[in-house]
């Protein structure tokens, strides 16, 4: 009897290193451990799977990040402290295509929306999101008034 109740904590011990169980978990059933922990998707906000259906009275990108920002935690950044090309993506017609996106994680979704001329700026200080665009395309960028 002794030695069934050594093997057995020598297999604890043992399955506990072979499975990475850490020292912060919770018994949640006779045989069921739980690691206490946050999700990902708590943890870092923008990873969480979304499935976005866009309303038909949503008509421009900038509507659409609004929309898809809504319950996130996050909001869009002012466009007077973002890029100044910003405007440029938030007047942008919404494609029929991004009417339906997903399942995909709300930063891919920000991303797929906005298009591969921009990227993406997250400050998770203030949970607000922008985007900024690329170098390559800086040709595109407004004029700037200048006085003469």
């Amino acid at each position: 009897m002794m030695k069934r109740f050594i093997a057995f904590g020598i297999f604890l011990l043992m399955t506990q290193n072979v499975f990475g169980v850490s020292q912060e978990v919770v018994r949640v059933d006779r045989y069921s451990l739980m690691e206490v922990k946050a999700s990902r998707a708590q943890a870092d906000l923008l990873s969480v799977i979304v499935n976005i259906n866009v309303p038909g009275h949503i008509v421009t990108v900038g509507e659409a990040l609004d929309h898809v920002l809504q319950r996130s935690g996050f909001s869009m950044a002012s466009v007077k402290s973002s890029d100044p090309a910003l405007p440029i993506l938030l007047k942008q017609k919404l494609p029929l295509v991004h009417r339906h996106i997903g399942p995909i994680s709300l930063r891919n979704a920000l991303k797929t929306l906005a298009g591969s001329a921009w990227a993406l700026v997250e400050d998770p200080v203030n949970r607000m999101v922008s985007f900024q665009l690329l170098d390559k395309y800086s040709n595109f960028r407004p004029a700037v008034n200048r006085k003469k």
